[in-house]
């Protein structure tokens, strides 16, 4: 067991992990870089973002490019500012440069807050295929229907210790609720 809490960036990529911040504007993307620029966040010393010490400004575009395909991320060009873009794409772009670089591990927070709900339904469907290649994934959310529609395993964590292994096919919001606020399960709910 080893805490990766104070890991740098660099760090927590070599060991496997993805990372989608729960507040993607702060913490996800360079709002005022363009999208191309956006994509290499994390990865900007791998291929193809990189041609020996030199940033691959073509390799780059053709993997920002991608990204926007494959992840359906509306936009009229990939030199756009990530600012230009809707919420929902901009999570999109996250997701698809982080699912992109084949992490072992990825670690979603809150991946849907504040989107539309075409753009949810995308997210969703991008974390049950990954899942389904074998990504273990990571899921944190306050949105207890998504947390049961997309999970294999609940663990429900109350003041700092885990209070509930549930099967997702058996727990409703009102359980999940339940041992989220009071740490047991209220026979009342």
């Amino acid at each position: 067991d080893e805490d990766i809490t104070w890991w740098d960036t660099r760090r927590r990529r070599e060991a496997g992990i993805g990372y989608v911040p729960e507040d993607r504007q702060r913490h996800g993307l360079l709002l005022t870089e363009s999208l191309w620029a956006n994509q290499m966040l994390g990865h900007q010393s791998e291929a193809p973002n990189v041609k020996g010490p030199w940033i691959d400004r073509a390799g780059a575009r053709a993997r920002t490019t991608e990204v926007v395909e494959r992840f359906d991320v509306r936009t009229p060009s990939i030199e756009v500012s990530a600012e230009a873009l809707s919420g929902g794409n901009q999570q999109k772009l996250i997701m698809g440069r982080e699912l992109m670089a084949e992490p072992d591990v990825l670690i979603a927070a809150h991946p849907t807050r504040g989107v539309d709900v075409g753009a949810q339904a995308a997210i969703w469907d991008q974390l049950r295929d990954a899942r389904h290649d074998g990504l273990a994934t990571l899921l944190i959310s306050a949105d207890l229907e998504e947390l049961i529609g997309l999970s294999d395993r609940l663990l429900v964590i109350f003041e700092g210790r885990i209070v509930a292994d549930l099967d997702p096919a058996e727990a409703t919001p009102d359980v999940l609720g339940s041992y989220m606020t009071t740490g047991t399960l209220d026979r009342a709910s």
